[in-house]
């Protein structure tokens, strides 16, 4: 295992520094600019406490440099209003949709007119229906994508609150379907986990599935004791590092190389 994600060579203005303990901080933007590596298929989880941790944002500013037209992300919203949803799938242009299939517009017939992301919200406004058109509609989103992989149509399939998916809406097999058997297809999940027990198979399977995981610090005892096994990393110092993270830093694990560092909060 290695403590720096790659061959360090900051520029005069890099504000990137290496901790006491070795490990690399990165500013966040650097980081997604000039560090993150993504490849179609891979799976990804943000790791922390409700809205506490600021998992939605880091995921948006990745998606900047990561979704394409060619490989376009299916942001799969299961609330009745997120702010930081709702200004970020503007910032980048995503198109809003609240049922799927979605229909294409002719504008996004040319390649170029196409958007690189979609914010599939189902309209939960009734309480009455609210969940059941949640979960049908992102039970059909997830379906689909895959479906879709199996024709060679590659994407981002990023599932938001993986918990209320798991228990309140009843799409955990689904969301494992992902884990388990799409990312040879081109199709990579991104999973927000808020807790990795009692969470649904999805939560704790994103774990070992997941080539990238980003961890925030977590206040209970119990899901630290999880971050700190997770396997090919010494758990010691995933545990030392994940407690002693700042507000809305993470800690990066790259699951092939064994490279870790820390995503600074800006």
């Amino acid at each position: 295992m290695t403590i720096t994600p790659t061959s360090v060579t900051s520029s005069s203005t890099s504000l990137a520094y290496q901790r006491d303990d070795g490990i690399w901080v990165f500013p966040r933007r650097e980081y997604a600019h000039e560090r993150w590596q993504y490849k179609a298929g891979q799976h990804v989880v943000f790791a922390g406490p409700t809205q506490r941790a600021g998992k939605t944002t880091l995921a948006f500013l990745l998606l900047e440099y990561t979704a394409t037209p060619d490989l376009p992300v299916y942001v799969s919203v299961s609330k009745p209003t997120d702010k930081v949803t709702t200004q970020e799938g503007t910032r980048l242009g995503y198109r809003r949709t609240s049922d799927y299939p979605i229909p294409m517009k002719i504008k996004e017939i040319l390649p170029d007119r196409k958007p690189s992301g979609y914010l599939v919200w189902p309209d939960m406004t009734d309480p009455q229906t609210a969940m059941q058109n949640a979960s049908d509609v992102t039970g059909r989103l997830i379906d689909g994508v895959y479906a879709d992989g199996a024709k060679n149509k590659k994407c981002i399939l990023f599932l938001q609150d993986t918990v209320t998916k798991s228990k309140v809406l009843m799409l955990d097999r689904q969301m494992v379907m992902i884990l388990t058997m799409s990312g040879a297809m081109g199709v990579g999940g991104w999973f927000e986990v808020q807790k990795p027990s009692d969470a649904g198979k999805a939560a704790l399977w994103s774990y070992p599935n997941c080539e990238h995981i980003f961890i925030a610090k977590d206040p209970v005892k119990k899901n630290r004791e999880y971050y700190n096994d997770i396997g090919g990393f010494d758990g010691k110092i995933v545990g030392d590092a994940t407690m002693s993270l700042k507000p809305y830093q993470f800690l990066y694990l790259e699951r092939s190389h064994g490279y870790m560092c820390i995503v600074d909060s800006k």
